[in-house]
Parts: C-alpha cells; structure tokens; sequence
C-alpha cells in the first residue's frame, strides 16, 4: 500500500500532465488583435465595423480576430485574421504586445493582443467588415468608458434535479451581475466586449506610465 507521502507525489504529477492536457485542449479557442496605426496626431486604434450581412452581430464595432485553427499559435490566429479581414500582408502586421488569455463571449478562452500596422491604407475584406474607423489613443488616455450593469439570470434546464436540493424549486440563487462599458462620443458607438478589451488595454496603457 502506497503511503501518504507517494500518494501526494502522485497526485502532483498527475496535477501537472492534466493541466497540461487541459491548456493544449483550450487553444480551440479565439483571438483578436488591438491594431495601432499611425494618425495625424500620433497613434490612433483602428476598429472594425462588421458587415452587415453577417448572422452574428452585424454592424456592430470590433477588433479584427477569430477562431485558432488547428496547428494555430493563439498569435499566428490573431495576425492571420487580421490579414484577412483587413487585406494586408503579414510582414506589415507587428506583435508589440501579449495581454493574455480572458473569458471571451459564452465564456470561450479569448487571446488578445495589441500590433502595429504597417503602411495600412483603409482596406478591408467586404464579406466580413463594412469599414474601419480609427480613434487616438490618447482619447482613450483622457476617456473612461461609462458603465452600466446588467443581471445575469440563473435559468436551471427543465431536468434539473430540484427535489434533490436544498429549498427545491425555492432555492435562493446569488445574483449576479455583468458590466458593460459603452464609449459615448464616438461613431458608431463602441460598447459591449470590444469596449472591455479596448478599456482594458487603455488601462493597462495607463498604468505602465
């Protein structure tokens, strides 16, 4: 019989291979780029204006990303969508920075990261993107977005076992609450997952000063 002390080294590599195996199983996952061009006063975030004939949010404001393919690096996904939904070549994408891995829309693991554009001249892939559009990022360094909370319903499947819980059908679900920040004076407007992302960069911008 295995003593405590084996068993607990056990335990840790098997922690360990586990972990593995779940990180490589979440690269399916997504991820978008934060491109930085050039402007007439300095450095200027350029957004995409989805197009309108898409099922899922059509015309809605977002940054240029998608879903990793297999044999995808969460970075090689990034700049190959933005290759391909704003037409430019990969040598004039630059990777300045890795912001890691959030909880992207229905909870899918999301990588993001900020790049430079080189050379970009307004273009953009019809099937996916309407137009683009920039703001200074010296906007986002004197703007805070408004916020406003949403809150989320705990809504059980219709096979929920509520005969073997505590309270049944009256248990107390905590609430819950979600954020959701909107940059006003901007058009169109910036709101929902693309102004958490943009806000969390400018954060992260402004802090490091």
């Amino acid at each position: 019989m295995a003593s405590c002390e084996d068993r607990l080294c056990e335990v840790q590599e098997r922690l360990a291979r586990g972990l593995e195996l779940d990180r490589a199983a979440q690269q399916g996952g997504a991820a978008i780029l934060i491109p930085l061009v050039p402007g007439d006063g300095g450095l200027e975030v350029l957004f995409e204006v989805r197009a309108r004939h898409l099922d899922k949010q059509p015309g809605e404001v977002c940054f240029p990303g998608g879903h990793i393919e297999a044999g995808e690096t969460p970075r090689d996904a990034a700049v190959r969508e933005t290759c391909e939904e704003l037409q430019v070549d990969v040598q004039s994408v630059r990777v300045i920075a890795d912001l890691g891995k959030v909880d992207g829309p229905g909870g899918m693991p999301l990588w993001v990261f900020v790049g430079a554009l080189d050379g970009y001249a307004g273009t953009c892939d019809p099937k996916e993107v309407d137009r683009t559009f920039t703001v200074p990022l010296a906007w986002f360094e004197e703007n805070e977005p408004e916020v406003h909370r949403v809150e989320l319903v705990t809504t059980p499947a219709d096979d929920f076992p509520w005969e073997i819980i505590p309270q049944g059908h009256d248990y107390p679900w905590r609430k819950r609450w979600h954020e959701v920040p909107f940059y006003r004076g901007i058009d169109p407007l910036i709101w929902g997952f693309t102004a958490r992302m943009t806000a969390w960069f400018a954060r992260l911008f402004k802090q490091g000063r």
